[in-house]
């Protein structure tokens, strides 16, 4: 069976290009082309795959059509009339030939596949314009749009070449080989494209590629690649070969994360240790090419070590008195008003004094000229001021870990005053978000709210954080009004929003998530550790007995009307129900002070009690009684049953 090559040659792609193409197009080639072993080979100047044992001819298919209704094709005797004799025609059959199902006739045609090669050109194109990506543009009058501007295409079925069926672009059985020492590559068959390729200084090969930088960082030495540019390097050259290069040691009075910040933010450097840096390139004169790097990474050092020096000279605390010329939102003051909430959160989440203080610097460092230039060096470099300036290391490193975690895995503040400033921190942000009218909509979330709320389930799950939401957020909407920011909406859903993230994270099923959700308890550690103690116990008899009464009690009184206000315990009558009073009155305290507790398995058992009761006031009491005051009192006892075990959530959530 044959083998088919498809190559797509463009302008210099970005990385991000290149990996979204590399994710798409098996299910592209699948949908147009069909099954089979497929390579996917994408670099900076081509997105390729080649698909092995491509089938030759496209499937035979049956293709049925509706005709008219038996009675109007056929007279009584059972003869063909001229609506059946016509619709037979029109499909190329005789009337004899037509299936009476239904109803209806039906006209079925086998329809013979076409050869592969003839089905390629136009499904090579929709192949080209199924491939999505968020930033495209056009280069020309035909309409197609890509990230890069479509040099050429080559398409080979083995050795022939396929006119693939795309306006304005350029197609044949040629391909382009290193953009520096070669050109025009002939591509005789699709079995020989990696070769062509590589006998022409490209190396098609994403994992080849990388492996073989990898091979040549380990043999220049210890290497390291703190913010994981490996991954974009590998699409940026086409035959890499890793260099070295040093720098002047004076740049190592600056901070270590600052000089990897300098060398990979912009240039793709991998650090070597002091002194060295490791890059790759994609071609020229070696000497020239380290020469040239070496001048420009001391360039770039030189403007850091020029900005660092300036923070230096201003200090935290005078950058701290600068906050209020900074705007943390247009609509919600400056970083001097933002200091200001932190302080209040933290105390309400119980921080001591290293928090309180970490949180009136935390922000200081967005007024240096180091953070102005790389942003995500901010936390950090506050650190690194606050340690100059001789303050105590809990706030210093508070300041340096309050934006952790910065992403779903990442690690959590090492300090407790870290975690309590982190927290802090992203309980204003939503709320800020929130009364303002700025929630995340769909896919979009520009403010990492989302990111911001995992981060506080972690921190109270993992941190062992407590966290009560509601009260938090109203502290920081109260501060919110007196600095005068234009709130415009309620932002007590943040609560409801952190929770759904706490769905996502537990290793629980969502159900027993959900339940825990509408427990009595608001603390978000607490909300964790019920909703395990629940799935914990689900199968035991204590949760069976628990369950049963508050699904009993809830599908009647929960949907029934005219509930007593409060139970009166002088209209029980009847044994059974005198007996569930009972154990109303003693087991209902006990629920509750369990789960103020936090002993979740306690407050259970206790629940299990109202099982017999519950289900003896069933069997022997006519709630709906025709006494009006008997009938609201009894709903109204069945309804407090259900509140006394609800403190542990909603049950009705748990499928059982």
């Amino acid at each position: 069976m044959p083998s088919l090559l498809f190559e797509i040659g463009c302008e210099e792609l970005p990385a991000v290009v290149c990996e979204t193409a590399a994710e798409q197009l098996p299910d592209l080639v699948r949908a147009h082309v069909g099954d089979g072993e497929l390579n996917v080979l994408v670099g900076p100047r081509r997105i390729a795959f080649v698909l092995h044992d491509v089938a030759e001819r496209e499937e035979d298919r049956v293709e049925r059509r509706r005709g008219p209704s038996e009675q109007i094709a056929f007279d009584p005797g059972g003869h063909p009339t001229q609506a059946a004799e016509g619709f037979a025609r029109s499909n190329g059959l005789a009337a004899g030939e037509l299936e009476r199902a239904e109803g209806f006739v039906w006209a079925t045609k086998r329809i013979e596949g076409r050869p592969t090669a003839e089905v390629l050109p136009d499904a090579l194109a929709a192949l080209v314009r199924g491939l999505a990506f968020p930033k495209t543009m056009r280069w020309d009058g035909s309409g197609l749009r890509f990230p890069r501007p479509i040099r050429w295409l080559c398409a080979k079925l083995d050795e022939t070449t396929i006119p693939v069926a795309l306006e304005g672009v350029r197609v044949g059985g040629s391909s382009s080989g290193h953009r520096f020492t070669s050109h025009e590559v002939e591509i005789r068959s699709a079995g020989d494209y990696a070769e062509a390729l590589r006998n022409a200084g490209v190396e098609p090969d994403q994992e080849v590629r990388r492996a073989e930088i990898l091979r040549a960082l380990e043999d220049v030495g210890e290497w390291s690649d703190p913010r994981g540019v490996l991954a974009e390097v590998v699409h940026l050259v086409e035959r890499p070969f890793v260099l070295t290069g040093r720098y002047d040691e004076r740049f190592l009075e600056l901070p270590l994360r600052v000089i990897e910040t300098v060398m990979q933010s912009h240039q793709r450097y991998f650090p070597l240790g002091p002194g060295r840096f490791a890059f790759v390139a994609n071609g020229g004169d070696p000497d020239l090419i380290v020469r040239g790097n070496e001048n420009v990474l001391s360039g770039r050092l030189d403007d850091a070590a020029f900005s660092y020096a300036r923070d230096v000279e201003l200090g935290i605390e005078g950058m701290a008195g600068r906050l209020d010329s900074v705007r943390f939102h247009a609509r919600a003051g400056t970083f001097a008003d933002k200091a200001e909430r932190l302080r209040a959160l933290c105390e309400l989440l119980g921080g001591g004094e290293p928090s309180r203080e970490a949180a009136r610097l935390a922000k200081a460092d967005q007024v240096s000229t180091m953070v102005h230039e790389f942003a995500e060096l901010e936390g950090f470099m506050g650190g690194v001021y606050a340690r100059q300036a001789g303050i105590p290391e809990a706030v210093a490193a508070a300041i340096e870990e309050h934006y952790l975690p910065d992403a779903a895995g990442g690690p959590l503040p090492r300090t407790a005053a870290g975690r309590v400033v982190s927290a802090a921190d992203k309980i204003d942000n939503l709320t800020v978000a929130f009364a303002l009218g700025e929630r995340p909509t769909g896919s979009r979330d520009p403010y990492g709210l989302r990111r911001a709320a995992i981060g506080l389930c972690r921190l109270a799950v993992e941190g062992g954080l407590e966290i009560e939401l509601p009260r938090l957020v109203q502290q920081a909407l109260t501060q919110l009004a007196a600095q005068s920011a234009e709130v415009t909406d309620d932002p007590s859903d943040v609560t409801g929003f952190v929770l759904e993230r706490l769905e996502g994270l537990l290793d629980v099923p969502v159900e027993f998530v959900r339940a825990a959700r509408a427990a009595s308890v608001e603390e978000l550690g607490a909300v964790a550790r019920l909703a395990r103690t629940l799935a914990t116990e689900v199968e035991d008899e204590s949760f069976a007995r628990a369950y049963t009464a508050y699904d009993r009690a809830n599908r009647l009184a929960g949907k029934a009307d005219g509930a007593a206000p409060a139970l009166d315990p002088k209209l029980a009558t009847d044994a059974a129900e005198l007996a569930l009073v009972e154990t109303l009155g003693a087991v209902a305290p006990r629920i509750e002070a369990a789960v103020a507790e936090r002993a979740f398995t306690k407050a259970l058992a206790a629940a299990s009690e109202f099982g017999p009761p519950v289900d003896r006031f069933f069997d022997e009491v006519l709630v709906m009684a025709e006494d009006e005051a008997v009938r609201a009192n009894r709903l109204r006892l069945l309804l407090d049953v259900r509140d006394a075990v609800g403190l542990l959530g909603d049950l009705s959530q748990i499928p059982r």
